[in-house]
């Protein structure tokens, strides 16, 4: 079969004998087939038939995962996020995509109550710890928190003031868990 050619799941690409089934493909009895759509390659140095996929795959949260959130809701003990994206892809999210940050996840130092840490609309930098059986983050590393914030006065943008964030307009003082470059980051680069 002609290689780089677009192929169909279970379109027959070479044989056991001339290959190794590889990423997109399996072994039908000798026969190497394509389990999925995309354009077939062959791997020279592995000696593998692949098929690239034409689309990227959603993505699916994994453990270690580094998201960009935004804080939803807040209670004694915890707060809850909605995951927005995944650092590094640019596909939809698969899956659960609120996640809760324990109160004893916020912050490497003590935390008595969410609120003094985060607000709602909060964009937030956070760690997936777990997924399964719940989506659990946590943001207790520097390069974790808060990376952007509005008023809860007026709704501006808080800008950062060495250890606290004041509002521009309204000149409200405000304390957050902030990420090291909080105001630093361009969210459409993301």
């Amino acid at each position: 079969m002609e290689k780089d050619r677009i192929v169909l799941p279970g379109d027959r690409l070479s044989t056991s004998e001339e290959l190794l089934p590889g990423e997109g493909t399996f072994d039908d009895n000798g026969v190497i087939r394509s389990s999925r759509i995309g354009r077939y390659a062959v791997d020279r140095r592995r000696k593998t038939a692949e098929v690239k996929p034409l689309t990227s795959t959603p993505v699916i949260l994994k453990k270690g995962d580094i998201v960009i959130a935004e804080i939803t809701s807040l209670k004694p003990s915890m707060v809850i996020a909605q995951v927005l994206h995944v650092i590094g892809k640019n596909r939809e999210i698969s899956g659960d995509k609120i996640g809760t940050i324990h109160i004893s996840e916020i912050s490497s130092s003590y935390v008595e109550d969410p609120s003094t840490e985060y607000r709602l609309g909060d964009i937030i930098r956070a760690r997936i710890i777990q997924v399964k059986p719940s989506l659990q983050l946590t943001t207790k590393d520097k390069t974790l928190g808060a990376i952007k914030a509005l008023c809860i006065k007026c709704r501006h943008p808080l800008i950062r003031k060495s250890s606290f964030l004041e509002c521009k307009k309204c000149g409200n003082k405000e304390k957050r868990k902030i990420a090291l470059d909080y105001g630093r980051i361009d969210l459409n680069k993301i």
